[in-house]
């Protein structure tokens, strides 16, 4: 979603129009407020067991070392 500030929609909308761009009106959505991201369950997971120290190794200290590691 783009949001576009008032004084510049006729703007976009010429430039648009010049470019021949066509918008679905269906698809235009007149709330400005955000939808919250929600991960999917595997990322979620994957967020829980690091919050809890689960899988999380040493801290890298030298990247070198780190990339000859894997």
């Amino acid at each position: 979603m783009i949001n576009i500030p008032e004084k510049k929609r006729a703007l976009v909308k010429q430039l648009l129009k010049e470019l021949g761009v066509t918008i679905d009106k269906k698809a235009i959505v007149k709330s400005t407020k955000p939808k919250p991201h929600v991960p999917n369950a595997l990322t979620a997971k994957t967020i829980e067991d690091a919050r809890k120290g689960i899988g999380v190794g040493k801290p890298i200290t030298n990247i070198k070392d780190y990339l000859n590691s894997l």
